[in-house]
C-alpha cells in the first residue's frame, strides 16, 4: 500500500513532536509526515505546493475559509474534548487520546471519505489461520483460543485474535471500550465497500501487552446470525491478505452450519476441542462423522488439518488417562484440570498464563506448527 501523506498543523510543539515520533517509530510504511507549528508556514505550503494531501489534522484555532479544503482528500480538526463549534464538513476527532486510538481513527476518517478506493498491502508475511473448535460449550475452548494468542506472541509472532462467536467473552480477556467494533467492519461488508483493509486498521483494537489485534464484539448477536458465508469468508480473507499478521487465530462458534464450515475450509490448522466428559466424546464423535461424510461428498476435506486436544483431563502432565484417540483419530495434547489458566488483573487487562497451562498451551502449538512446515514443505 502507498504511504498516506499525512499533515499536522498544530500551534502546540511539544504535541506535534511527540505524533510526529510516535508515527516515526511505530507506522514507517503506513505514513509520510508533513508538520506545521506555525500557522504561516502552513499557509505559505499552501500556496507554494500543488499537490495534494491525503490528510490534514488542523487544531481548531486555525481552522478558516482560507485552507484549500480542495486538495486535502480527508481534513480532520484535532478537538481537545467535546465542541459545539460547526466545522463544515470536517471530520472531528479527540487530540488526546492513546496513539494507537488516534491513528485508528484517522485512518477510520480516512476509509470512510474514500470507501471506494482499494489499497494493497505491502507485507510478506505468511499469515497462518489456526480455527479453534469445540461442538460443546464450556469446555475451555476460548480460553484456549487466548491462550494460543498470548503464547504465539511472546513468540515475536504478530496476532490477531478473531471471536466469531454469538455470544462473546473477548471482554473477560481484553480492553473493548472502544466505540467502534465488529458489527462495523460488517455493516462495512454488506456495502461491498472496496478498502476493508483500511476500516479494519480504523477498527481494530490492541492489547498494549502482547501486541495482539482483535475487534471488539458486536452490538447484537444478530449482527453475526445475519452475516452470510461469503461475508465471513471475506472478512478472514481480508485479514490474511493484509499480511500484517503472522497468525490470525479464529475462536469459532460451536454450531455447524455453512458459515462454520467455510471458515474450516479456510483454515490452514484446526484444534479441535473435547473435555473428559461422556457427553463431549459423543459429540466429538459426531462432529467427526460428520466430517468423514462431508469429505466424502468433497464439500470438506480437513482431517489432515485437525490437532485434538484434551482439555480439563484430570490427571497431571507426567500421568496418564485411559483415552488416547476419538473415532479413530489420536488425542495429542492433553491439559489437566487448572483452576485460574489465565489470571487477568481488571485495572489493566494484564495477562498471565499458569505455569503449566503455558505448558500445555506450547506443546499444543508446537504440534500445530509441526503439521504448518508439512503442509509447506508439501507445497514447495
Amino acid at each position: 500500500m502507498p504511504k498516506l501523506h499525512l499533515a499536522i498543523a498544530d500551534k502546540d510543539e511539544s504535541y506535534v513532536e511527540s505524533v510526529v515520533g510516535y508515527i516515526a517509530n511505530n507506522y514507517p510504511q503506513r505514513f509520510r509526515v508533513s508538520y506545521f507549528t506555525k500557522y504561516e508556514h502552513l499557509i505559505n505550503y499552501f500556496a507554494n505546493n500543488e499537490k495534494s494531501l491525503d490528510i490534514l489534522l488542523l487544531c481548531p484555532q486555525w481552522y478558516s475559509q482560507s485552507i484549500p479544503k480542495d486538495i486535502i482528500d480527508t481534513p480532520i480538526i484535532l478537538a481537545e474534548g467535546s465542541t459545539d463549534k460547526a466545522f463544515g464538513d470536517w471530520q472531528v476527532i479527540n487530540k488526546y487520546q492513546i496513539g494507537s486510538k488516534l491513528i485508528n481513527n484517522i485512518i477510520n476518517c480516512f476509509a470512510q471519505s474514500n470507501p471506494d478506493i482499494y489499497y494493497k498491502h505491502g507485507s510478506d508475511k505468511k499469515t497462518k489461520i489456526i480455527s479453534v473448535y469445540s461442538p460443546i460449550g464450556g469446555c475451555g475452548k476460548t480460553t484456549i483460543a487466548v491462550g494460543c494468542s498470548i503464547n504465539s506472541a511472546q513468540g515475536d509472532n504478530s496476532v490477531f485474535y478473531l471471536n466469531l462467536e454469538e455470544l462473546q467473552s473477548t471482554p473477560y480477556f481484553f480492553d473493548c471500550e472502544s466505540k467502534e467494533n465488529l458489527s462495523n467492519i460488517l455493516y462495512y461488508i454488506k456495502e461491498e465497500k472496496k478498502n476493508i483493509g483500511l476500516k479494519i486498521e480504523g477498527i481494530r483494537n490492541k492489547d498494549y501487552q502482547y501486541d495482539i489485534h482483535y475487534f471488539s464484539p458486536p452490538d447484537t448477536v444478530i449482527d453475526i446470525n445475519e452475516t452470510s458465508p461469503n461475508e465471513i469468508h471475506h472478512l478472514i480473507h481480508q485479514l490474511k491478505t493484509s499480511n500484517n499478521y503472522d497468525r490470525i487465530f479464529i475462536d469459532m462458534p460451536t454450531n455447524i452450519n455453512e458459515k462454520s464450515i467455510s471458515t474450516l475450509r479456510q483454515s490452514d490448522q484446526i484444534i479441535l476441542v473435547l473435555s473428559y466428559e461422556d457427553v463431549s466424546m459423543h459429540k466429538i464423535a459426531g462432529f467427526m462423522k460428520e466430517l468423514d461424510m462431508l469429505s466424502k461428498r468433497n464439500e470438506l476435506d480437513i482431517n489432515e488439518k485437525i490437532t485434538i486436544v484434551l482439555n480439563k483431563a484430570p490427571f497431571n502432565k507426567n500421568s496418564q488417562i485411559g483415552i488416547s484417540d476419538c473415532n479413530g483419530k489420536p488425542i495429542e495434547v492433553q491439559i489437566p484440570i487448572i483452576e485460574e489458566p489465565i489470571t487477568i488483573s481488571k485495572d489493566n487487562y494484564r495477562k498471565a498464563l499458569n505455569r503449566d497451562y503455558n505448558y500445555s498451551i506450547k506443546e499444543l502449538l508446537k504440534r500445530v506448527n509441526q503439521k504448518l512446515e508439512l503442509q509447506r514443505d508439501n507445497v514447495i
